[in-house]
């Protein structure tokens, strides 16, 4: 059987931006509504709305209403998992230069 990894791809997709990855970090601690997330995130409602519509497309996040309000979470520990395994690959690269991006397809 081929694999196309469209799945594997859609998952990192979510973590491939440093908004989407700061929110991911938040909710690591618990769920969070969007006012909770503007102030610990920054940036506008409306640019956290679409990133948080974009890692719930992902698969990544979950949201919940309660009132008037939606509360977002992450969907299974195995995503904290495999951000901790990320925090901690980076420790074995010797990174160069003060900051680290990829020239071609960051901004």
């Amino acid at each position: 059987m081929s694999n196309n990894f469209t799945m594997q791809l859609k998952l990192i997709h979510g973590f491939s931006n440093k908004i989407r990855y700061n929110i991911l970090h938040v909710l690591k601690n618990g769920e969070q509504n969007v006012t909770d997330l503007l102030e610990k995130v920054g940036g506008s409602q409306s640019n956290i709305s679409q990133h948080l519509a974009c890692l719930r497309d992902c698969g990544l996040i979950e949201k919940r209403m309660e009132g008037k309000y939606y509360y977002y979470s992450i969907t299974t520990p195995k995503i904290i998992q495999l951000m901790d395994v990320l925090d901690e690959t980076i420790l074995d690269f010797e990174w160069t230069g003060e900051s680290i991006e990829c020239k071609h397809h960051m901004v």
